[in-house]
């Protein structure tokens, strides 16, 4: 049976949980969350990072955050939907979120606006027009950035969210229509190009990983992967072999329960709620290049039901990684969207329960506005929206495609 968590959605503790959305509030929720997104389009200034602070003080800073956020968005000029942590560098004559991250959280939210138009078959000139300077930002910060130029990956370094993710938003505007033809042969070029600086920056294990230049990210490493096979899919020249070390390093994570290292080869056991948010997105990479069954699979999309009162402990609080199960905030609606994913390659009749579980579980999250945010800061409810919109359209979404590289690309 399909393991539910028992988080409270009110205050009354003996309140029942609601009845999952149907379909039209499902379509008017990712409308409504699409419309929040439009309006959060910002032009970014340098902004410092946020220090920890006493917890009866984060709600008077957000306040005063969201008021400064409402000076930037909104503007003729606003191109670019910022992802926010606590990462920040110098650059641009301040403190700045890096470019990894502004190009990363700007592409996803195109993608998300994509998906609740059909993919662009049906989309109002306003939001077509923000995806355009979008797409211009992107292929400027692509093109003349140094922070986001070819590796070789150096310690701490994020541009890879950015590589990857501006590659998928190419891909999908290419597809849409949303790329003038002046521009066709330079939006080629910079997909290649992605791929390129992906392969550049495999760190020696043969995955990706953020955080260092030597083990792997198993949540980074299966989401650039599934991003490569939507792109070779595409026509684009994915290289094998980098595929191939990326699934080895994979599967070296990998412990038999189907949970993940957080970094590096699994050395021991790793309890399933420190990974529910990453088994599903690794194991969903392994599953369409071959190495992974069904079984597995489903193993993996339960292990987030299980995990998700842990996970949920941790949503929108200050901090990263904290115990028992070293849960940061910034895995909560990642893990929804690539369980979603996940959900919609199993066996066809076991889908309809587990998408009403999860949608019931998003929707215990959504805040009054239509919009979710599983960070404290205010600009980062337009990424944690933009996954939800992705996991609540994957029913309707194309199948990640099969890893199976041409002849061409095999070296």
């Amino acid at each position: 049976p399909l393991a539910l968590p028992t988080a409270p959605i009110q205050d009354d503790e003996a309140a029942p949980p609601p009845s999952p959305p149907d379909q039209e509030q499902i379509d008017a929720a990712v409308l409504e969350g699409a419309r929040f997104l439009l309006g959060t389009q910002e032009r970014y200034v340098a902004d410092p990072s946020v220090r920890p602070m006493p917890d009866d003080q984060v709600a008077e800073w957000q306040a005063g955050e969201s008021k400064r956020l409402a000076g930037l968005q909104g503007a003729s000029d606003a191109c670019e939907w910022p992802y926010q942590g606590v990462y920040r560098v110098r650059a641009e004559g301040g403190i700045v979120i890096p470019s990894g991250y502004r190009v990363g959280g700007t592409s996803i939210v195109c993608e998300a606006l994509m998906s609740a138009h059909d993919g662009g078959a049906e989309m109002p000139d306003g939001t077509r027009a923000a995806i355009e300077r979008s797409l211009d930002f992107v292929l400027e910060r692509l093109a003349n950035d140094r922070t986001m130029a070819l590796g070789p990956k150096e310690g701490y370094d994020v541009r890879g969210w950015g590589h990857a993710y501006a590659l998928r938003f190419l891909l999908l505007a290419k597809e849409a229509g949303l790329v003038p033809d002046d521009r066709a042969e330079e939006v080629d070029a910079a997909m290649a190009e992605m791929v390129e600086r992906l392969e550049a920056n495999q760190t020696a294990m043969g995955g990706w990983n953020y955080a260092g230049d030597s083990a792997v990210s198993p949540f980074m490493t299966g989401a650039t992967l599934l991003i490569l096979f939507d792109a070779a899919d595409g026509g684009v020249r994915v290289p094998a072999g980098m595929v191939e070390r990326a699934l080895d390093a994979l599967e070296a994570s990998r412990t038999d329960e189907v949970s993940y290292a957080y970094s590096g080869k699994v050395r021991g056991p790793v309890k399933m709620p420190g990974s529910s948010a990453r088994s599903s997105v690794a194991e969903l990479a392994l599953f369409k290049a071959g190495r992974s069954g069904t079984e597995d699979l489903r193993r993996a999309v339960e292990g987030f039901f299980v995990g998700w009162d842990d996970l949920l402990v941790r949503k929108s609080q200050q901090g990263t990684h904290v115990g028992p199960y070293g849960i940061a905030p910034y895995y909560f609606f990642f893990g929804h969207t690539y369980v979603a994913m996940a959900i919609e390659e199993l066996p066809e009749a076991e889908r309809p329960a587990r998408r009403a579980a999860l949608t019931e579980l998003i929707w215990r999250t959504r805040d009054e506005d239509g919009s979710w945010n599983d960070r404290i800061f205010p600009r980062s409810a337009s990424y944690s929206t933009a996954m939800v919109i992705l996991a609540l359209r994957a029913p309707q979404a194309e199948a990640v495609p099969e890893w199976s590289p041409p002849a061409a690309t095999k070296r």
